[in-house]
């Protein structure tokens, strides 16, 4: 994904916890509460900040971006983890979710990198809520949410079908590059931006603004992509229960064992959006899929769940992070 991409989704993120307050237990209810306090103190840091794992960190050819699985019927295995059912593109592909698949080990450490920024997060709180204040050890508020915004980069990644896939589909080819400039072009198109150019125009309320001069909204994809968000339902929303990984999946124990999940899904997405054995005149080193039915049509058709989905592990992963580090600080020594 591109830099606004990556910020359109963060924000939307916290558009979505806003609209789950009240939903929760009592205690999870409290976390939220203290999150969205927390991260909505940086409102203008979100387009820069989702942006530095490719500007600063820049470890996409080290494969912390993808996770990129093949078909192996012959020596793969049928990976079982699943995100929960709340994932759109999960119903897409469901059918295909038994087949035997194996791993680009030297291009994938997407998950790794999630479990990873996650547990930072909490160590970085732990560490700032039992050192005294003014110590050259404490992190300060700003450092915990440019990796919450972070974490929010590589949780999207996952989201990406050809992020999960092994196919070349970058270099020559342009599908990457074409998949990613259209959900950057049309959030450019339909949201406000600053005049600087590294944030969006929020409202009073920190809140995404559309552009109402542009045209064609209600038949877009990100208009059909908050429909969705506006549908979002994690299970028992009320269940009694603060323990960080509720919403996880039933077989997820923590955040490697979710994006895993989200992975296989994305990796079957990129399958049917870009099938294996294409029609006889199809290259993909020269393909311009939004330029060529049925791509085209696959892409728009599918990108809502996409984005939509994206959003919803954002938000879920985030709340996670939190409630992480904020339930071991109460049994901390």
């Amino acid at each position: 994904m591109k830099q606004y991409t990556h910020a359109w989704l963060a924000l939307k993120a916290v558009q979505l916890l806003k609209g789950f307050k009240g939903q929760f237990s009592p205690q999870r209810n409290e976390h939220l509460a203290r999150f969205l306090g927390f991260i909505g103190a940086y409102p203008s840091t979100f387009v820069r900040g989702a942006w530095f794992p490719d500007t600063v960190i820049a470890d996409n050819l080290q494969g912390g971006h993808t996770w990129k699985y093949y078909l192996d019927p012959d020596d793969g295995r049928k990976e079982k983890r699943r995100p929960p059912d709340h994932n759109r593109c999960l119903e897409i592909v469901a059918g295909d979710l038994g087949q035997k698949i194996s791993l680009n080990t030297r291009i994938s450490d997407l998950p790794d990198r999630c479990e990873a920024l996650g547990m930072a997060i909490r160590d970085m709180s732990l560490i700032t809520n039992k050192v005294p204040s003014g110590d050259v050890v404490v992190f300060n508020d700003s450092q915990v949410a440019l990796f919450f915004l972070m974490l929010a980069h590589y949780v999207c990644d996952a989201h990406v079908p050809v992020h999960c896939d092994s196919r070349d589909l970058n270099d020559p080819s342009k599908v990457h590059n074409d998949l990613e400039a259209f959900w950057e072009s049309e959030v450019k198109k339909y949201y406000r931006r600053s005049t600087d150019g590294n944030h969006f125009d929020l409202s009073e309320n920190q809140e995404l603004q559309r552009d109402e001069t542009e045209p064609g909204w209600d038949g877009s994809i990100l208009c059909r992509a908050e429909e969705l968000l506006d549908e979002s339902d994690w299970g028992e929303m009320d269940i009694d229960d603060d323990e960080w990984r509720a919403f996880l999946g039933s077989k997820n124990n923590n955040f490697w064992d979710y994006l895993v999940g989200v992975c296989v899904v994305s990796f079957h997405m990129s399958l049917e959006l870009f099938p294996l054995e294409p029609d006889d005149d199809v290259d993909y080193d020269t393909l311009r899929i939004m330029d060529t039915s049925p791509f085209k049509e696959r892409v728009v058709e599918n990108s809502p769940l996409i984005l939509a989905d994206a959003v919803n592990s954002v938000a879920l992963l985030w709340l996670a992070t939190w409630e992480r580090w904020e339930l071991l600080a109460k049994v901390a020594p």
